[in-house]
């Protein structure tokens, strides 16, 4: 009888140990939310890291002759710099040109919807680029990449 009791009594003490165990573990996942939780609300305030105007080197100088409805092209060089402003010198080659350059000045931003793509100011017609390692590519009025046979001449090069 007396090993019955002991039996009874261990397995009770097992039980008890398992429940209370299973308690602090079903608590640990609330602290732990509450963590993940403050440190994505913290991460919210500071900047993604991970857009193209923080993680790539887009400064720079980008050449390339884009297409032209008109002439043989336009021979572009967008020159990009690290306070946000920039500088673009186009020159429409053949055609009824004159080969005079157009020089542009002004300042860019990163689109805050879409942040691998930067806008020119109103001085170049708010024109849009999708910046990529080493490339700028030139895209549509809407922001859209330009698609067809022709796509692989709207990129500039560093």
């Amino acid at each position: 009888m007396k090993k019955s009791l002991l039996v009874v009594a261990l397995t009770s003490v097992a039980v008890v140990a398992c429940s209370k165990s299973e308690n602090k573990t079903e608590q640990t996942p609330t602290a732990e939310h509450t963590i993940v939780a403050s440190s994505a609300t913290h991460s919210e305030t500071q900047h993604d890291m991970h857009t193209a105007e923080y993680s790539l080197d887009w400064a720079g100088k980008y050449t390339g002759k884009l297409p032209c409805a008109d002439c043989e092209g336009i021979q572009t060089a967008l020159e990009l710099k690290n306070d946000k402003t920039y500088e673009l010198k186009e020159t429409y080659m053949g055609g009824k040109s004159d080969g005079k350059p157009f020089e542009t000045q002004g300042t860019f931003t990163f689109d805050q919807k879409n942040p691998s793509m930067i806008v020119l100011d109103q001085k170049s017609e708010n024109r849009k680029f999708f910046v990529a390692e080493n490339t700028l590519t030139a895209l549509d009025m809407e922001g859209n990449k330009i698609e067809g046979a022709m796509a692989d001449l709207y990129i500039l090069k560093k």
